[in-house]
């Protein structure tokens, strides 16, 4: 195991460690946290968390920022309700919703690989277009109701366990498999890691960058008809506060914003985390608006971590050996 990798398992343990002392703790003060039907909300809300995440993290390794996910989880799920209540079946639906994430993720693959520009403004832009779009759809056809069989998977479990948390663990495995054992993944870290590097080393940098946005944008999709199906229905703004969120757990997870090191799991333990501390601060009855302060301060001091870590590790280090060798002289 190398140095990253070590210190991202470490980062995991911890994160893992502070969510058990967490529930341990926040259950005594705060009751219905610790309730069965309040953890089930939790780890479904996460589960739809995660699965942007992954997108996100695929994204951020290539060292790129995907923003249109809210924009994309919201112009999926105002499609696929719509062509519900127009008669079409609902999986045939979520497979158009699928279309649309892909169509979307192509569109930022273009911009970003061939069309060069800085993927925050190619992204920050196709999130108006998308935003846009559900607003006028949904302006069109109302908010149609989905069909019981499908708010079902939304809302039920097998074995104490929500169908969408099954749906993320089984998409983590794949993408993991798939980022672990193929070139792909290889190339991914490496064009992350120095673009112009990589080219010479025959990276296929504009290919990777697209696949790493097509993902995202199927994920983004992917959790779209995950929300509509745990909501019954789709609002044009339900997938806003997703992009923030998203950035978020990939940050606490120990994801580099700077591209090259990071891991889909780890995304997900901060997606859980994030998503653990939205819901104490619901039930104390604090304000959306210091929830948000909460997650910009939590994006903050991740990445001091992840930037300053290593230069107080080494610090610490090297006072550490000073100390030894004038007790050894």
């Amino acid at each position: 195991m190398t140095a990253r990798q070590r210190a991202a398992l470490l980062r995991a343990a911890a994160i893992a460690a502070l969510m058990a002392a967490m529930v341990l703790l926040v259950g005594q003060f705060v009751p219905f946290f610790a309730t069965t039907a309040n953890l089930e909300n939790v780890v479904s809300q996460a589960a739809i968390l995660s699965v942007v995440a992954f997108g996100m993290t695929l994204v951020i390794l290539t060292g790129g920022i995907d923003l249109s996910v809210g924009g994309i989880m919201s112009l999926v799920g105002v499609t696929e309700v719509a062509l519900v209540g127009g008669g079409l079946p609902w999986p045939a639906a979520i497979v158009a919703g699928l279309g649309v994430g892909a169509l979307f993720g192509a569109a930022n693959a273009v911009i970003v690989s061939r069309l060069k520009l800085p993927p925050f403004i190619a992204t920050f832009g196709t999130l108006g277009i998308a935003a846009g779009l559900a607003l006028y759809l949904a302006d069109l056809v109302g908010r149609p109701i989905l069909p019981p069989d499908l708010v079902s998977i939304g809302n039920e479990g097998l074995l104490g366990m929500p169908y969408l948390v099954f749906l993320a663990i089984g998409l983590l495995i794949v993408l993991e498999l798939v980022w672990r054992t193929t070139s792909w993944g290889v190339h991914l870290r490496a064009t992350g890691d120095n673009q112009a590097v990589a080219r010479l080393s025959g990276v296929p940098v504009a290919r990777v960058l697209s696949s790493a946005y097509i993902v995202s944008g199927l994920t983004a999709a992917t959790a779209g008809s995950m929300l509509a199906a745990r909501l019954g229905t789709a609002s044009p703004l339900q997938g806003e506060p997703f992009t923030l969120s998203a950035v978020a757990a990939c940050v606490i997870g120990g994801v580099d914003l700077f591209g090259g090191r990071g891991y889909l799991w780890a995304a997900s333990a901060g997606a859980v985390f994030l998503v653990s501390v939205r819901n104490i601060l619901n039930l104390e009855g604090v304000q959306p608006f210091m929830q948000d302060l909460v997650t910009g301060l939590l994006i903050i001091l991740a990445v001091l971590v992840t930037v300053q870590g290593p230069v107080l590790r080494d610090a610490i280090s090297d006072v550490m050996r000073r100390e030894h060798e004038g007790r050894t002289a």
